[in-house]
């Protein structure tokens, strides 16, 4: 079950939320994002309140946020961010049914009625 889907209409402005979200925890890394078919995408874990565990013993899995961009493959992207380059990694992940499902759903999301994040300020929600 996914809680909250946001579409960014640009690429770029998508990578470099992924990066400062890389760059904002203990550890910095060089960031890894999903790719299959088009589709680029983060998915943010619900946390693991005692309800959820119990949902997801029980095979249903609670995803907190899919944050998404369209895109075609490349192994990395670059992302400059002030005067600093940074690169976010794009792993094809079509060997997990799961997330192959997940970029299906992706893939033909209609933003219309949904969250929508453009590259202006402007966000529509539903």
């Amino acid at each position: 079950m996914i809680h909250e889907i946001i579409e960014q209409s640009n690429s770029n402005t998508f990578f470099e939320d992924i990066v400062r979200l890389a760059l904002s925890g203990p550890v910095q890394v060089q960031p890894s994002i999903n790719w299959i078919d088009g589709v680029a995408f983060f998915i943010a874990p619900m946390q693991p309140t005692p309800e959820v565990v119990k949902e997801n013993l029980a095979g249903r899995v609670h995803y907190g946020s899919v944050l998404f961009t369209r895109i075609e493959y490349r192994p990395q992207i670059t992302v400059k961010i002030g005067n600093q380059d940074f690169t976010v990694r794009l792993r094809k992940a079509e060997d997990n049914p799961t997330l192959v499902g997940l970029a299906a759903y992706l893939k033909d999301f209609k933003t219309t009625s949904r969250t929508r994040i453009e590259s202006q300020p402007t966000t529509t929600k539903a």
